[in-house]
């Protein structure tokens, strides 16, 4: 967000429902952009969806659909959010092939039914009436970077702080994951950025 307002000079309202990504958030905006050009909503978006209708001229909502319940009641929420003519912004997972269940289970009980199929992204905007102008997916090697930036951020820190009593369980988790993700996830789970205009 902060990107788009200092490329664009637009205004920009952030809703975030933890209070240290926001303070993050202004910190990091401080020495990028002019103070004001950003509102800032420390709330449950589900609380503030429907205070906003045919107001922005671009809604979105990349990697946190799951804020609002599904991809479903996002995109239902950010058509009466966007005016008409204007534009969603959608970053969602989308499952390449069918989930093995042991993946479904170290993701901590994940169901299939919580993702689609990337066409099915695409076509539940459709469904509502949203016209699909672009979408693109994470290559391999996209995710592999974001994959790799993530769990070396986690070695590196517990390699630096070795003090801190909550090491261990980090590199556990971390690399549980890791082998998670080489193992099923590479293979299995997409992303997808997703532009649809409001008609």
């Amino acid at each position: 967000l902060i990107r788009l307002v200092e490329k664009y000079g637009i205004g920009a309202t952030a809703v975030e429902l933890y209070e240290g990504s926001i303070l993050e958030a202004k910190q990091r905006a401080k020495k990028r952009i002019s103070e004001g050009k950003i509102t800032y909503i420390v709330k449950d978006a589900k609380n503030v969806v429907s205070e906003y209708v045919d107001h922005f001229d671009v809604g979105v909502c990349v990697g946190s659909t799951h804020a609002l319940g599904s991809l479903e009641l996002t995109l239902q929420a950010l058509k009466r959010n966007v005016k008409k003519g204007g534009f969603i912004l959608i970053g969602e997972g989308y499952w390449k092939k069918k989930p093995n269940q042991e993946y479904l289970d170290a993701l901590g009980g994940a169901e299939e039914s919580e993702l689609k199929k990337h066409h099915e992204n695409v076509f539940m905007g459709e469904s509502m009436g949203l016209v699909p102008i672009w979408s693109v997916v994470a290559s391999d090697d996209d995710w592999d970077e974001y994959e790799g930036l993530y769990a070396m951020s986690m070695e590196k820190y517990c390699y630096e702080n070795p003090n801190d009593p909550d090491c261990n369980s980090m590199l556990n988790k971390i690399r549980s994951w890791k082998r998670t993700y080489l193992t099923w996830g590479r293979d299995t789970l997409g992303f997808g950025l997703y532009l649809f205009q409001n008609q």
